[in-house]
């Protein structure tokens, strides 16, 4: 199991690979109180979310021979930009098998850091399975995007900036895919101020972490159907299960057209451009699932900002190629 101690040595091991990431305080118009939210913008980290950390604390501890070798992954998209980027900078080579659902953009992000991509059935679930056989077979590590003790202590440095940086933080917003960003930064912020409350928030069309808990055991969704596809395994891990019932206050479900509004409301207000998994926890927000009135410093982790390029730029494409000439 994950310690307090695993993830302050993360901290150490990976901090001149990533970013400390800034907080941004920005008048909340979302709720009628308090009347300011702490932005956590993760979105801004190298490779674009906070997947580097555990990559880099993954990677960082291999041997020679494992590095050689090289490195594979399954991602909905995030984790396979983050362990490309890594692998890069530091020498090794990476193979990142995602669903064939995946958008385009996601499958460059990765090729342009030299890393292999190979396509493989309709879920994250589906490009896993075919991602563990090839590793068996070419002698290669496997780097789980949240089923690892190396990824959730490098996950769990969010949390120990957090409360670096707001130390009066009294409630925390976080987004849940499989569950290591959870795992890693409610283990930290329990153990060094247990009274923060700490709330995980996923889209209703995969809530494979709120059936787990539920139930009281990992449950298989049948299928999963949303737009934010960094959050959507069929099935969390017995690890990271077990760690957001430790952790974790409470649970929400967002739809996917709440978070398409909170991604405007960032643009907005903030001038930041988010996925839909980032805007998850705005989308909580707004949509009255998570009720902050009565707490003083709330927070909202912006887990990741990589946005498809061809969804956000269609529009001003089209008006350019209308434009009468002047």
């Amino acid at each position: 199991m994950v310690t307090l101690s695993d993830i302050q040595a993360a901290r150490q091991r990976i901090r001149h690979y990533v970013r400390h990431t800034p907080i941004i305080t920005t008048a909340n118009t979302l709720t009628s109180a308090p009347e300011k939210l702490h932005l956590k913008l993760e979105n801004l980290q190298v490779a674009g979310s906070f997947k580097s950390r555990g990559a880099f604390n993954t990677l960082l501890q291999l041997d020679d021979a494992a590095r050689a070798r090289g490195v594979v992954a399954a991602s909905g998209g995030n984790h396979g930009v983050a362990l490309a980027y890594a692998s890069k900078q530091l020498g090794i080579s990476a193979t990142i098998f995602l669903p064939e659902s995946v958008l385009e953009d996601r499958v460059n992000r990765i090729g342009v850091w030299g890393a292999q991509v190979i396509q493989a059935g309709s879920a994250w679930d589906d490009a896993h399975t075919a991602g563990l056989a090839y590793a068996a077979e070419h002698g290669m590590t496997y780097v789980h995007p949240f089923d690892a003790d190396a990824t959730i202590a490098g996950q769990g440095t969010v949390g120990l900036e957090l409360l670096e940086d707001v130390p009066d933080m009294d409630i925390v917003l976080i987004a849940i895919g499989g569950g290591g960003l959870m795992a890693g930064m409610g283990l930290a912020i329990k153990s060094l101020k247990p009274n923060v409350r700490v709330i995980g928030i996923e889209p209703v069309g995969a809530a494979s972490m709120k059936a787990a808990v539920s139930t009281g055991h990992v449950v298989t969704l049948p299928q999963v159907r949303t737009i934010a596809d960094t959050l959507s395994p069929r099935a969390v891990s017995d690890l990271t299960l077990s760690l957001t019932r430790q952790c974790a206050d409470e649970l929400v479900l967002v739809e996917d057209i709440a978070m398409i509004d909170a991604m405007r409301w960032l643009w907005r207000e903030s001038n930041q451009l988010v996925e839909p998994a980032g805007a998850a926890v705005i989308a909580a927000l707004q949509t009255g699932a998570v009720d902050i009135a009565g707490f003083k410093h709330p927070v909202a982790l912006i887990c990741g900002g990589n946005a498809s390029a061809g969804c956000v730029f269609s529009e001003y494409e089209a008006a350019a190629r209308s434009a009468p000439a002047r």
